[in-house]
């Protein structure tokens, strides 16, 4: 069994996502098991940019689809959507320390790049930007995402009793904010922050311009993708030739823990390489067309409210995450503060202006508005301008505007 993992080939029983199907001088060779393989995809490549900010989103995802299998009690469990994250052989993968079976190229077919699970363990080893509750429900879907005008920290939520019923409020427990303890009715929270999310619609002729930009950036991004391979080609060359330098290093050394540094920093580089490879080989495959590749960007663009509007709990979290660039700020007197919009807005209301460039034939530049300062994302992108003394988080709630 072991020789036979050395030549790539799983040995066990198959994973969730693949099935074991005979091949003439294989054997048992992994193949994708659908529908499974295709919703796992989804979730893995959803983790690794962030769709997801938690691995309890992953597990909220997985359970939503019954086709996915879960326990006797119908649940897809942590420790199963960690598993999930951790295995390389959805990568087209395989290791197997126990049996000193190194990292190496499996024999079977990958549900997703070895960029993708890269991305992936960088995200498990890392600090998420997106603010992760396991809370966050139905009931109160800005819960985490949301801070207090006062003292900067998340607001919290609950449910109050009241003499007939319970009613649901957003409010900061911070012990010393001058608003701790002061709730604001839920309604009020998020009309404000629906108001908000409408606003980002940029007018049919702005989108109708942005869409033609875009469409061309990416048409010039495809006639320079041959050009890229050569660059990932002397990259994958230098990385090669680190290694090799790292391996007569190795041989003379004495000591064991420069050994095992020596060989930890060998393995990093292996799947350095390995990646590299893997982007050389996308170089020779055409590009989908504009239309396939950007046909739900450009819709969640044109309009972020419907999703917000029509989606599940992951669905507004992914709102959240798309249509703005950090948490919004809220204060009980005077509403939301200034709004730090992700790029793709920020992009419309350059365009708007005029103040939009092209600096590289693969990229796009957003220049500084000359004024200083952001502009309104009101009255579909007018272009208008907030005032630069706008009041921030950490500052008083009973100064300043929104």
């Amino acid at each position: 069994m072991r020789s036979r993992a050395l030549n790539g080939y799983w040995v066990f029983q198959a994973p969730v996502g693949y099935r074991y199907e005979r091949v003439s001088g294989q054997g048992k060779v992994l193949h994708p098991d659908e529908p499974t393989a295709s919703i796992l995809t989804e979730a893995l490549e959803g983790y690794a940019c962030e769709r997801f900010a938690t691995q309890a989103e992953v597990k909220r995802f997985l359970e939503s689809h019954p086709q996915f299998p879960t326990n006797a009690n119908g649940e897809v469990t942590n420790q199963r959507v960690n598993d999930l994250l951790n295995q390389p052989l959805y990568a087209g993968y395989l290791e197997l320390p126990k049996w000193d079976v190194s990292f190496r190229p499996g024999r079977h077919e990958g549900l997703i790049t070895l960029e993708t699970f890269k991305a992936i363990q960088d995200r498990l080893n890392g600090i998420a930007r997106v603010p992760a509750r396991k809370d966050i429900n139905e009931d109160f879907p800005l819960r985490g995402f949301v801070l207090c005008g006062c003292c900067g920290n998340p607001l919290t939520a609950n449910w109050s009793k009241g003499k007939a019923a319970h009613y649901p409020y957003y409010l900061c427990r911070h012990k010393d904010c001058e608003a701790a303890g002061k709730s604001v009715r839920r309604e009020v929270v998020e009309q404000e922050f629906e108001t908000l999310l409408k606003s980002l619609r940029p007018s049919d002729e702005l989108f109708d311009r942005a869409s033609a930009l875009f469409r061309d950036l990416w048409e010039q991004f495809a006639l320079t993708v041959k050009a890229q391979g050569q660059s990932v080609k002397a990259e994958a060359s230098q990385i090669e030739r680190k290694i090799a330098q790292l391996m007569d290093r190795l041989v003379d050394a004495d000591s064991e823990s420069v050994i095992r540094a020596y060989e930890k920093r060998i393995g990093d580089l292996e799947t350095e390489r390995m990646v590299l490879r893997e982007r050389i080989e996308k170089c020779g495959t055409p590009l989908d067309t504009y239309e396939e590749t950007f046909e739900h960007s450009m819709m969640f663009l044109a309009n972020p409210w419907n999703l917000w509007e029509n989606g599940r709990i992951e669905h507004r979290q992914t709102v959240l995450k798309l249509a703005f660039a950090d948490q919004l700020a809220y204060c009980r007197e005077t509403g939301f503060r200034t709004p730090n919009i992700s790029l793709p807005f920020k992009a419309l209301g350059d365009i708007c202006s005029g103040n939009f460039r092209m600096a590289h034939p693969t990229r796009f530049e957003l220049v500084t508005s000359a004024f200083g300062g952001q502009r309104s994302i009101q009255l579909s992108y007018g272009c208008q301008r907030w005032p630069s003394g706008r009041q921030r988080p950490g500052h008083s709630c009973q100064a300043g505007g929104h």
